[in-house]
């Protein structure tokens, strides 16, 4: 007998961290488009760090221009979390390596402003591959 409670979380959970209405929605259309991922969107860094660990996202999308706690402080509290340790995170920048370095970001996946969509899209179909039906 199979199990359809649990169809749904199945599903991979991405977690987006972004706080322009604009592009939480472009994120949030274009990934329901491109994908059969479930979407988590934080507006502000203060929400994402109090919730991100309890969430069990498979993957965050972070944007580093954050209010009440900019992106860059949520990214080593997330890599310094052992829940969030080793959650995929692609970092959203319009940042140049060197003020990435000076970031103390100077490891990491970023996606840089202005960026293609089919690149984030692939980018997160690599990190997160779909399920084999069968």
């Amino acid at each position: 007998m199979a199990d359809t409670a649990g169809v749904a979380e199945t599903r991979k959970l991405i977690a987006i961290v972004e706080d322009d209405p604009r592009l939480a929605d472009m994120f949030s259309d274009v990934l329901g488009c491109f994908g059969n991922w479930r979407l988590h969107i934080f507006a502000d860094g203060q929400a994402a760090k109090d919730q991100l660990p309890d969430l069990g996202a498979n993957l965050i999308l972070l944007d580093v221009g954050l209010p009440n706690l900019d992106g860059v402080s949520l990214y080593k509290i997330l890599r310094g979390h052992s829940k969030t340790r080793h959650t995929p995170i692609i970092v959203i920048t319009g940042s140049h390596d060197w003020e990435l370095h000076r970031m103390g970001l100077q490891s990491g996946l970023f996606l840089r402003k202005p960026f293609n969509m089919h690149e984030l899209i692939n980018t997160i179909r690599a990190l997160l591959p779909e399920e084999k039906k069968g």
